[in-house]
């Protein structure tokens, strides 16, 4: 029986390919995106996030193998909301459906970003899930002239320290669901252009990455680590943080990242 897995964000970029990907290899996936996808809704918002909920769980009649929570980026007013907040929503909300799974999965993608410096109190409050607290901390940031990628980075580390503190409790490694992330560095998607668009940044951040050739990424490359982290073979990792970023990670933290 073919798998069914859910793509976050799945009508550009990273999403788009890891759709793509697992449609070839004969999977069924439900897409949701703001707009062209199978499932329509905002991710930013608590009712977009029941949308998607809600049409999931009709669309899949209530048993899915895999959930891959990859909607993320956006403009510096709905950061936290969607990187954070919408992703968490997105793993919990769709849990009870691997249930009926033998082989569940989750995924979610967060950044190389999380590495750099954030704003401590800032993490700690998303991983309350005080989102209310959480955005305003972050608009009296945005308006400090805090920069909006600071604002990224403290969303993506504090969805991987959530995945970690949640991948070995009884709701997920308990019932059989790996639970990890891949952060990517910089990948050619729309959502990279401003940084693409710009020779001299672009040029700089293909010298920061150790690995020839590593960047920028593209996007069918990072979907095939996916797939296999959402994949039935993968069956004893889980609570991993996996950078996918030609070695950035590598040279920012050292050999001694544990």
């Amino acid at each position: 029986m073919p798998r069914t897995t859910v793509v976050t964000g799945a009508a550009s970029g990273i999403g788009a390919a890891t759709a793509e990907l697992l449609r070839r290899r004969g999977e069924r996936v439900i897409g949701c995106d703001l707009r062209g996808a199978e499932v329509s809704g905002d991710l930013a918002t608590s009712a977009g996030r029941a949308a998607v909920v809600d049409g999931v769980t009709r669309l899949s009649g209530g048993r899915i193998d895999a959930i891959v929570a990859n909607a993320g980026g956006g403009p510096p007013e709905t950061l936290l909301a969607l990187n954070v907040f919408g992703a968490v929503a997105t793993l919990e909300g769709l849990r009870p459906l691997l249930a009926g799974s033998p082989a569940p999965r989750a995924v979610a993608v967060s950044s190389v970003s999380s590495l750099g410096p954030v704003d401590e109190r800032l993490v700690e409050a998303c991983l309350a899930q005080d989102e209310a607290a959480a955005i305003a901390a972050g608009a009296a940031a945005l308006a400090a002239g805090r920069p909006a990628l600071e604002l990224y980075g403290a969303a993506k580390q504090a969805l991987n320290i959530w995945c970690r503190r949640q991948a070995a409790q009884p709701l997920w490694a308990g019932a059989g669901i790996p639970l990890n992330v891949l952060a990517p560095g910089v990948i050619d998607t729309p959502a990279a252009a401003w940084i693409l668009s710009d020779p001299g940044t672009r040029a700089q951040m293909e010298r920061m990455a150790p690995l020839r050739g590593a960047h920028p990424g593209r996007p069918e490359q990072m979907a095939a680590a996916i797939a296999w982290c959402a994949g039935a073979e993968n069956a004893l990792m889980t609570g991993q943080v996996l950078y996918v970023d030609g070695g950035l990670e590598c040279l920012a933290r050292g050999e001694r990242a544990w």
